[in-house]
């Protein structure tokens, strides 16, 4: 495979990526996400205000956690919709769900059904799981395409984290927080119906073997342990922070090392390629998903109690994440290249944190050019490393024993959202008290932080996910 070790091959031609009927497709899944951007900023921006219309602050946290804690335990019905009954069917019925969803918030009377509104979001997530990369990967059998082609998926979150919240506002002020919540719907919907149109392109071999359903224990496992690790942050005022901080990481082990790993080995059996690239996943997103939650915290607590400098930060992450991935900046490294760029920006970060927290404080200026410099390295990081991972993890699949590439899916999907919410959960909820308590226990939480991504990236790169992958008889081939 190029690209493993040596020298990296060039970047993949956009025209030739949307070019023919699987362009077309790619086009539709770009949407898609693009939809997902806009109604992900949109929800954020609306649910504080229609919890305070609605006399349910209490119901707060459980509204912002439900989509991503249900659609994991609903991801072990993705691949198996597919096998069972086709994409097609995969795509419609997590359609309608998503679509019932939202006419349940926008039209609810109370928080709950709000908060019941989501959960049928996530549902409609979890039986998504996996075929956006299953099918792209069956289509973009070239490494270096698929690895560009994923890329282009950061992009769709540029224009609406800078139009959205004028947008949002505009909304919220005119037609009130309802209307704010369903326009994304629209966008979705126009999404999906292309995809539908486009997937014709897709050739469906019935399984060898009777489909079924891998692990649905094991993934409800891991999104129950989420749930009490959520319970464990946000209990810290009964329990007292030291103990609520030592249960919340004692659950967020034991996710990751019983559940989560036994999902990841039932989903693709024998694919250790596919695990590995899960737990690397995991790793990514747990690094920059928790930077971008805890930098806003910062920015807010120090320097900037308006939200600008905030709102700053998070576009800073997202653009420079967006102009390496989807400018095809990261496909000219090699994977190794690619690794040390994440295995050396998250520590870095972190040491920015350090120094930050220690000195900094009360400089507005100099703090604010560091918390930048911190959300562009983070998205340096992210940018390089992300696509790769998703390419090289599917390079080799071997598609046997009723085992597709939507499986392949399914568990990059887990790892990506199981770091996330590790990740958020410790450091943003952790990141809360620290703040609360001075800046010595921010400068102790981000050395905390430093020593982790740094051991952690001195693991993955054991990892056989960053070299080249064997390509038995029915692999996903990264040889173009």
């Amino acid at each position: 495979m190029r690209g493993g070790h040596g020298a990296p091959p060039p970047r993949a031609a956009l025209r030739d990526l949307f070019r023919g009927a699987r362009g077309r497709l790619l086009g539709a899944f770009l949407l898609t996400e693009f939809a997902a951007g806009v109604g992900g900023l949109s929800y954020s921006a609306v649910l504080p205000v229609a919890a305070r219309e609605l006399g349910g602050t209490a119901l707060y946290g459980p509204a912002v956690t439900a989509s991503g804690v249900v659609s994991i335990a609903f991801m072990a019905f993705g691949a198996y919709l597919h096998g069972r009954l086709g994409p097609q069917v995969q795509l419609w019925a997590s359609t309608l769900v998503f679509l019932l969803g939202v006419a349940v918030t926008v039209t609810a009377p109370s928080m709950v059904w709000v908060v019941a509104g989501l959960a049928l979001r996530g549902v409609a997530a979890g039986l998504m799981a996996g075929l956006g990369l299953g099918v792209l990967a069956q289509l973009y059998p070239d490494a270096r395409e698929r690895e560009r082609a994923f890329g282009l998926f950061a992009l769709m979150w540029v224009v609406p984290s800078l139009v959205a919240p004028l947008v949002n506002s505009a909304l919220l002020l005119s037609l009130g927080w309802r209307t704010a919540m369903a326009w994304p719907a629209l966008l979705l919907l126009a999404g999906r119906l292309g995809i539908s149109r486009a997937m014709r392109v897709v050739v469906r071999e019935p399984p060898a073997e009777p489909t079924r359903v891998r692990g649905p224990g094991a993934f409800l496992a891991v999104a129950g342990g989420l749930a009490v690790v959520q319970v464990a942050v946000g209990a810290q005022a009964r329990l007292g922070p030291a103990l609520g901080v030592v249960a919340a990481l004692v659950l967020c082990v034991l996710v990751l090392v019983l559940p989560f790993r036994r999902a990841l080995r039932l989903t693709v059996p024998g694919q250790r390629r596919v695990q590995a690239g899960g737990w690397v996943l995991a790793l990514v997103c747990g690094c920059y998903f928790s930077l971008d939650a805890l930098l806003p915290l910062l920015a807010v607590t120090y320097l900037d109690r308006t939200g600008v400098l905030a709102a700053v930060l998070v576009a800073v992450s997202a653009l420079t994440w967006a102009l390496v991935s989807g400018g095809g900046h990261g496909a000219r490294l090699s994977a190794r290249a690619a690794h040390r760029v994440a295995g050396v920006a998250f520590p870095v970060c972190g040491l920015l944190l350090v120094v930050f927290a220690g000195a900094l404080t009360a400089d507005v200026v100099a703090g604010s050019v560091v918390l930048c410099l911190v959300a562009a390295v983070s998205g340096l990081a992210v940018g390089a490393s992300y696509p790769r991972v998703m390419a090289q993890a599917l390079d080799g699949f071997d598609v046997r024993d009723g085992t597709t590439t939507t499986h392949g899916g399914v568990a990059l999907e887990l790892g990506e959202d199981v770091g996330t919410a590790v990740g958020v959960s410790l450091l943003a909820g952790v990141g809360a008290l620290a703040v609360g308590a001075g800046p010595a226990c921010v400068v102790a939480l981000a050395a905390a932080f430093t020593a982790v991504a740094a051991a952690g990236w001195a693991l993955s790169g054991r990892s056989g996910v960053w070299g080249p992958a064997a390509s038995p008889e029915g692999a996903v081939s990264g040889r173009g």
